[in-house]
């Protein structure tokens, strides 16, 4: 378990305010937030690796707030994978054994464990410079795992990888947490690997922490009209509650949930939003007519602009929708937003 209470960290141009956050041991933890919001700060304060100015950090109720990193109990994997490139993949591995009091016959027997595990034992006698992306995370994880952490920190161990790589180190990252029951803590700007990967995380906004909890709560329930963008709600608007339902300029739209206040904000993704033939009038309440106002057509999905009433309304769609439909800028089309899509704060 992590237990951060009332953390202050005080640099050059930037401070992280008043992190609170609990981590539970086990845990597949992760933090999200805008770039330069401070989620690598946290993360490498944990680790160690910058001081704390007030606050403190526990570690399976150890306080390690002014603990050495190398005493703490945990590894940590960056995005470059930070191994050294004069050292074989087999000596970037066992690295840190000597710092663990682990002698050279135990490492060497760990390391075989490990690369057959990460299905890189073929790589042992290479240098990194001869390795893929992909190997090359592969033998950073190890290395961090050599150690047998409390806790593995991963700071957007997936970003500098091809996109081939990158779901074979995702199924990777989830089957090794699934074995050892580490508790992983990981940075990503990722939403699907935040989604696919965690269980529980929370949302930084300039060093400070406003938003916790399971993760799919986070993308689903956000709260606030800021966490709401951030998670990909681009549907963001002012409305106000009316007879069980949510006005919106001149729709009455249902809605799974109710709030009590006189004004409030209404959210949906642009995804869930139901175009055209996709529609069953009879089955999907909510339903209106809208002008198309602009098509972007990008990879296998679609955004499709709408005007309803001089509102815009943004949908993503699959590619074959627009093709299928013939759908052109300047003409109607149903529009259907389900009630389980709409979220109120």
């Amino acid at each position: 378990m992590i237990t951060i209470e009332n953390l202050n960290i005080n640099l050059p141009n930037f401070s992280l305010d008043n992190i609170n956050l609990q981590i539970d041991e086990g845990d597949f933890f992760t933090l999200l937030g805008p770039t330069g919001s401070g989620k690598s700060v946290l993360l490498e304060t944990i680790a160690g690796l910058i001081p704390v100015s007030s606050g403190s950090i526990k570690i399976n109720q150890n306080d390690v707030t002014r603990t050495v990193p190398e005493k703490r109990g945990l590894s940590i994997v960056y995005q470059d994978y930070a191994l050294f490139p004069h050292l074989s993949v087999k000596d970037n591995i066992t690295f840190g054994a000597r710092y663990k009091n682990i002698g050279p016959v135990k490492a060497d027997k760990k390391a075989l464990e490990l690369a057959e595990m990460l299905n890189i034992s073929h790589l042992l006698d290479r240098t990194p410079r001869n390795l893929s992306g992909g190997e090359k995370q592969r033998a950073s994880i190890a290395r961090a795992l050599l150690v047998d952490p409390a806790v593995l920190l991963l700071d957007e161990p997936l970003s500098a990888l091809d996109p081939s790589f990158r779901q074979e180190v995702q199924d990777l990252l989830k089957s090794i947490h699934r074995e050892t029951g580490i508790t992983f803590v990981m940075v990503t700007h990722d939403f699907d690997e935040a989604l696919y990967l965690a269980t529980n995380g929370a949302i930084i906004q300039n060093g400070k922490l406003i938003r916790k909890g399971l993760i799919r709560d986070i993308f689903n329930t956000p709260g606030s009209e800021f966490v709401a963008n951030f998670v990909g709600m681009t549907n963001i608007y002012k409305c106000s509650p009316e007879n069980g339902c949510v006005r919106l300029g001149g729709m009455l739209l249902q809605c799974e949930k109710q709030i009590s206040n006189e004004k409030c904000h209404i959210a949906f993704r642009p995804e869930e939003i139901i175009l055209g033939n996709e529609l069953n009038e009879q089955e999907s309440p909510n339903t209106f007519e809208a002008i198309i106002k602009a098509i972007t057509i990008g990879g296998f999905h679609a955004r499709v602009a709408l005007d309803y009433a001089g509102i815009e309304i943004n949908t993503l769609v699959p590619r074959k929708l627009i093709l299928n439909e013939a759908l052109e800028t300047g003409a109607k089309i149903k529009v259907a937003i389900p009630p389980q899509s709409i979220h109120l704060f």
